[in-house]
């Protein structure tokens, strides 16, 4: 375990109303600083913001949160957590390397034998999709980068998990992968699309919350990780400014941290 939080103000002071939430975050990519923050970091900010809109429901949400490095090999015992976030990682979701490897056998387990629910994001999403038998690869048509306008499912689910962004029929939030998920897992719901992949929400009821997107970036972190694949030389001269002109459209990102506290807390 690296390191971890409370939020609670005194312990002495919890009322039966309260409902501790304790939350693993697995640290895909923990070498990795953002302008403002490891991954670790931006996941700790986005949940404790989304506490806000649980407190309003019925009880007072105290969040522990617990990081740990699965590069290294460091992994929490589930059954200790009622969640366990996987992060966005540089790293190949569908690559072979000894640490991917163990990761997908460790989140099977968790599937499967554990209460933890398991939420993804970006590389952790198309992990989550892999360990549970979709299939992950190289998009074709390209990079999605910056702020991408996403098509919720017709069966109303992706209106249920954001209600916030469902009014609009849509779900904006800031995009930056070349891999995606292009067959999903069975059993489990594809909520959102894109124009360019098929597969960007994936849902299974007390389970699973998977998004491609980043709700963790602000403007900021999205602008740099932009600006960094154009100096690398992914992104064409035209793409990139492309990016960079949507990179500070309203997004939904506080809405979908707002949508994970509620799943982790069994609302959704």
């Amino acid at each position: 375990m690296s390191s971890s939080i409370s939020l609670e103000s005194s312990l002495s002071n919890i009322s039966p109303s309260c409902k501790r939430l304790r939350v693993a975050i697995l640290e895909t990519d923990p070498e990795l600083v953002t302008v403002c923050g490891t991954f670790a970091d931006l996941f700790k900010r986005l949940l404790t913001n989304g506490t806000t809109e649980a407190e309003g429901r019925a009880e007072k949400v105290i969040l522990d949160i617990a990081t740990f490095d699965v590069v290294k090999g460091s992994y929490p015992e589930p059954d200790y957590f009622d969640g366990i976030l996987v992060t966005g990682s540089r790293a190949t979701a569908f690559d072979n390397d000894p640490w991917i490897l163990k990761l997908v056998e460790y989140i099977k387990r968790v599937h499967d034998s554990s209460s933890a629910r398991l939420v993804g994001i970006c590389f952790g999403h198309q992990v989550i999709a892999r360990a549970l038998g979709g299939v992950v690869e190289e998009n074709s048509a390209g990079w999605e980068v910056s702020v991408t306008k996403l098509r919720l499912d017709e069966e109303g689910l992706g209106a249920k998990l954001f209600p916030e962004a469902g009014a609009e029929g849509e779900l904006r939030l800031q995009q930056m992968h070349r891999d995606h998920v292009a067959v999903p897992p069975p059993g489990l719901r594809v909520f959102a699309t894109s124009e360019r992949s098929p597969v960007h929400g994936l849902y299974e009821e007390g389970k699973v919350l998977t998004l491609q997107g980043h709700p963790e970036f602000n403007e900021d972190v999205a602008r740099s990780s932009v600006e960094v694949q154009i100096v690398r030389g992914s992104l064409s001269e035209a793409e990139g400014k492309d990016a960079l002109a949507r990179v500070a459209i309203h997004n939904h990102g506080a809405d979908v941290g707002k949508a994970v506290v509620r799943f982790l807390i069994g609302v959704v």
